[in-house]
């Protein structure tokens, strides 16, 4: 795994929070924080792969994982990401 790689999760995760604001964390409900999904996605598009190769990918990168608090052995189900997609505003994005 690159440097560019660990650069690109640390600087979206810091965007991530910023634009979600007092939203940031965990929700109330559990699973995965929102910066997470968000930051899922940035990797996601930067390398071009589908979301089953997402989590493929992220179980194979323990530092990636490490910062997104995601268990690289028990990755979340592809799913988890796709419905994520659409869940956030514009704003979010843009940012």
């Amino acid at each position: 795994m690159g440097v560019a790689l660990l650069d690109l999760v640390e600087t979206a995760l810091r965007v991530a929070k910023q634009a979600l604001g007092k939203r940031a964390g965990k929700p109330v409900s559990g699973g995965l924080a929102r910066e997470t999904h968000i930051v899922a996605h940035c990797i996601r598009k930067e390398e071009g792969h589908s979301y089953a190769e997402l989590v493929d990918r992220l179980s194979l990168m323990p530092d990636v994982c490490e910062r997104l608090g995601i268990s690289s052995d028990a990755p979340p189900d592809p799913t988890t990401f796709y419905h994520s997609f659409d869940r956030y505003a514009m704003y979010v994005w843009r940012a």
